[in-house]
Parts: structure tokens; C-alpha cells; sequence
């Protein structure tokens, strides 16, 4: 059922939300009040971008790491590689599932002209007091490159803050301001041709 209006919601979320007049962009979504209640209606949080790829990418490929503590403990914990054309859209959800302590679906759903693909891996979550949510700031971020499109981070009496904005632009430089995290799961995403 929730498979059902998860996907439901997708096709709401692809048909009002408007392409991009650039070709090869990527960018967070902003939606309005009845599509954030719609895709609240079946995850805890969610991103969502849009992509437009014109005729050059073919594929994508999206993949959420898990992190602890500032170290890579678990790559491509949920991997996809999907179809494109031309313009699309990105929605990756958190749903706690119910009557289960601890536990989480994490969904990576991409739409395009093409069709629609999804993703989903349960996750054991170490019970933590806080978290924070972040995305990438970049108004056009670039398809030739892995990017980081979004995190979810987990702390257990550290204190947290937001991560930064060049977190997302160059993730391999910014590890330093997740190692007093918990766990931190990073989704990012990769264009093919």
C-alpha cells in the first residue's frame, strides 16, 4: 500500500512540477505546500530534484554511502541505475517503518521521459537523540561529476549544526565536519552518457 502512494505521489510530483528552460541542469526542487503535504503523507522527509539532460546523458545512476563518524563504513548501501531522457526528477524519502524500533526505509525514486525506477534498503538506526537533514545548495549542480546531493545525519549528545555548503561541492575535503556524527547517510548521484 504505501509502494502504491509513494509511486502515486511520484506521478503528482513529475506531472506539476516544471523542467528547467536550461539543458544539463540539476537542482533542488522547490515544491509547493500540496506537494510537500502529498510526499508527507508517505516519508518522514524527502528531497526532491529536478534534472534536465537535453540528448547527451542516458543513465543515472543514484547511491546513498553510509558514514560513521566521519569514515565510509558502507558504499552504495542502495544503488540504482535507470534510464533517462531528457527531463526528469529525483525523490529520495525516509520512512520509519511501523512497530519497528529503529528502523528505516530509505526510497530513491527517479522519474524521467523514459519511465520510473525505485530503490529501497531498510536501515538499522542506532538510537540517537538528534539529526539534521541538508541538501545541496547549488542552483545548477554539475551532471559531469559524482555530486552529493543530499545527507541525513545522526548524533547521540554531541551537538549538531548544519553542514556546510561546501560539504556538497567537495565532500571528500569537508569529511572533518561529520566525525563527531554518529552516522550520516550521503545520497549522491552520477550522469552517464
Amino acid at each position: 500500500m504505501k509502494r502504491i502512494l509513494i509511486l502515486f505521489t511520484l506521478s503528482l510530483l513529475f506531472l506539476s512540477l516544471s523542467a528547467c528552460n536550461e539543458e544539463n541542469t540539476l537542482a533542488e526542487t522547490e515544491l509547493s505546500e500540496r506537494e510537500q503535504v502529498l510526499i508527507s503523507s508517505v516519508s518522514d522527509q524527502s528531497f526532491v530534484f529536478d534534472f534536465q539532460t537535453g540528448e547527451e546523458y542516458k543513465q543515472i545512476t543514484i547511491w546513498v554511502d553510509k558514514y560513521e563518524f566521519g569514515e565510509l563504513v558502507d558504499e552504495k548501501i542502495s544503488e540504482m541505475t535507470t534510464d533517462i531522457e531528457h527531463n526528469g526528477t529525483i525523490i529520495f524519502t525516509n520512512s520509519p517503518i511501523p512497530d519497528e524500533q529503529n528502523e528505516t526505509i530509505f526510497t530513491i525514486i527517479v522519474s524521467s521521459d523514459k519511465g520510473s525506477s525505485s530503490s529501497r534498503v531498510v536501515q538499522k538506526l542506532k538510537s540517537t537523540e538528534q539529526s539534521t537533514w541538508g541538501s545541496n545548495p547549488m542552483e545548477n549542480i554539475p551532471l559531469e561529476e559524482t555530486a552529493t546531493l543530499a545527507s541525513i545525519s545522526y548524533a547521540n549528545g554531541h551537538g549538531m549544526s548544519s553542514l556546510s555548503s561546501d560539504f556538497y561541492t567537495d565532500l571528500d575535503k569537508h569529511l572533518n565536519e561529520i566525525k563527531e556524527y554518529d552516522v550520516v547517510y550521503v545520497l549522491k548521484s552520477k550522469f552517464h552518457k
